[in-house]
């Protein structure tokens, strides 16, 4: 009986129309970088975060070195690395179009960190 059931509520189920239409075309505009000029704020975008986390990284680095046991060596590379790819990041955002003052706020950001750092350090 249950089988009977189920067959009568599938069949029901599958000739139900949609009272709206129903269209199979989806836009892939966002994913195709034909100019390169979405691809270009991409790598804006990705070095303005890296150039943040390796801000917070630094800070990590500071911290750690001044406390008693702590190694601010691993905050030491992870923020070496992130200061590298923030710069590989907006000269590539650079290469692909992007105007310099777009491109380059990352880099921008990492300068003027490293001379607060350098201010809250030796002062």
């Amino acid at each position: 009986m249950k089988n009977i059931l189920l067959f009568i509520m599938l069949f029901i189920i599958q000739n139900i129309e949609a009272s709206f239409p129903v269209t199979e075309i989806i836009d892939n505009s966002i994913f195709y970088f034909s100019n390169g000029s979405n691809l270009g704020n991409l790598y804006a975008i990705l070095s303005v975060v890296f150039s943040l986390f390796s801000l917070l990284f630094i800070f990590l680095f500071i911290g750690n070195g001044i406390s008693h046991n702590g190694n601010p060596f691993p905050f030491l590379i992870l923020s070496l690395f992130l200061i590298l790819a923030t710069i590989f990041f907006g000269i590539k955002a650079k290469t692909k179009g992007l105007k310099a003052n777009k491109s380059y706020i990352g880099i921008i950001t990492i300068l003027l960190s490293i001379l607060l750092i350098r201010y809250l350090i030796f002062v």
